[in-house]
């Protein structure tokens, strides 16, 4: 007998596919929504248009118990793109789930880049004021209060998870960690040294891992959140990017030199300095904590990243390339 049915928009994503695993282990069953054919069973999206009337039409169809909008764009940085995948996907999603007329939950990966920037050291909670300092930001924000507009105009239910800065298995590339764990791949091929190079910021950034993500959302499609519509998602500790970098680094075994390279004007383009969650609220209202380690995060990075196998070293680098 198959559980509860689960939509994911994003499904082929970095954080979608890490949801879809966590909701398929917690026994739902699992469709995805996808512009990507990369998985066997979804809902094609139109590649390029609105999403509604595709999407209004399987959720008719299918009739699902939750719906998850894990899609987004963060790693190109084209402001016009961003609004299009982060503010007005999210208002298509809410829009064919009225349509629907299918009384599913919907949840929602927003993003710690809503706040205003906080000095350290605060813990940002779902208090804080909502004044994003970058463009991701305001495009995220954009797309979380579109959403609830549709979400209060035609009752629908809503929970929005505001992820901080999630790494994990399978992440971009183009990412600091994702930039470190390609030359140190490529180092540990050639047998020398990895020369790593990291712009000296000076931000401390909360990082969760993706699957401590993931099973937020699976505590979030069946919790009783009451009035407690937005929770953080983070680890609740702030750290450097270099910490981070030297974790992988040493987790790999690899022997590497670490060069942090004096920032440009204007390359704080994230908008925020120091970003610490205050995770008490999902504690509370979902019963969730995160309880995977930057240790063990930054094995598991290093292991999924196979070096052995050259079509995914290959995919990898042509990722890279792209700055998919």
């Amino acid at each position: 007998m198959t559980g509860p049915r689960a939509v994911v928009v994003g499904a082929t994503g970095f954080l979608g596919r890490h949801v879809r695993s966590a909701l398929t282990t917690a026994g739902w069953d699992v469709v995805g929504a996808a512009r990507s054919p990369d998985m066997p069973r979804r809902i094609a999206l139109p590649s390029a248009g609105p999403l509604r009337p595709v999407l209004s039409a399987a959720l008719r169809d299918l009739a699902p118990a939750l719906v998850v909008n894990a899609a987004g764009l963060i790693w190109r940085p084209e402001p016009a793109a961003m609004v299009v995948a982060n503010a007005e996907v999210p208002e298509q999603i809410a829009f064919a789930l009225a349509d629907s007329a299918i009384p599913a939950r919907l949840v929602h990966l927003g993003s710690c880049l809503e706040y205003a920037p906080v000095p350290p050291p605060v813990a940002i909670d779902e208090h804080t004021v909502t004044e994003p300092a970058s463009p991701y930001g305001r495009s995220k924000l954009d797309g979380s209060r579109r959403l609830g507009a549709v979400a209060a105009a035609h009752g629908l239910d809503v929970v929005v998870l505001r992820v901080f800065n999630a790494i994990g298995p399978g992440m971009s590339p183009v990412s600091v960690l994702g930039a470190a764990l390609t030359e140190l791949r490529a180092a540990h091929e050639r047998g020398g040294r990895a020369e790593l190079r990291l712009l000296n910021l000076r931000q401390f950034r909360d990082y969760v891992d993706a699957r401590d993500v993931a099973d937020a959302v699976v505590a979030a499609a069946t919790s009783a959140v009451g009035d407690d519509r937005a929770l953080n998602v983070g680890s609740g500790v702030a750290r450097s990017a270099e910490e981070v970098v030297r974790a992988l680094a040493v987790a790999s075994g690899v022997d590497y030199d670490l060069t942090l390279v004096p920032a440009p004007d204007g390359a704080r383009t994230a908008g925020a300095s120091w970003q610490q969650a205050d995770i008490r609220r999902a504690r509370a209202v979902l019963g969730w904590s995160p309880h995977r380690s930057l240790s063990r995060t930054v094995r598991d990075v290093w292991a999924s990243a196979d070096a052995d196998d050259p079509a995914q070293r290959d995919s990898w680098r042509e990722k890279a390339s792209r700055h998919d």
